[in-house]
């Protein structure tokens, strides 16, 4: 088992499950106000970060599951 692998997982599932909670709230201020000037500039980052939440998370789960399951590849020249 590859802890580089696992450690870098582990800290991208962290960084998505931030997004996960951060995105949603975002979007949710954003549609609330409307008639705000600002509205399209944060509901276009609320939306950039949701998708960055799956993405973060896709990738932390990849990471761990070569850390888990990948074999190791030896040197020896056949």
């Amino acid at each position: 088992m590859s802890e580089k692998f696992l450690i870098r997982g582990f800290k991208q599932i962290i960084i998505s499950f931030f997004l996960m909670f951060l995105g949603p709230t975002l979007l949710f201020q954003s549609f609330k106000n409307e008639d705000h000037p600002w509205f399209i500039p944060v509901l276009i980052i609320s939306i950039i970060i949701c998708i960055l939440s799956l993405f973060y998370g896709i990738k932390g789960l990849k990471n761990i599951m070569n850390a888990i399951f990948k074999k190791k590849e030896s040197n020896v020249v056949k």
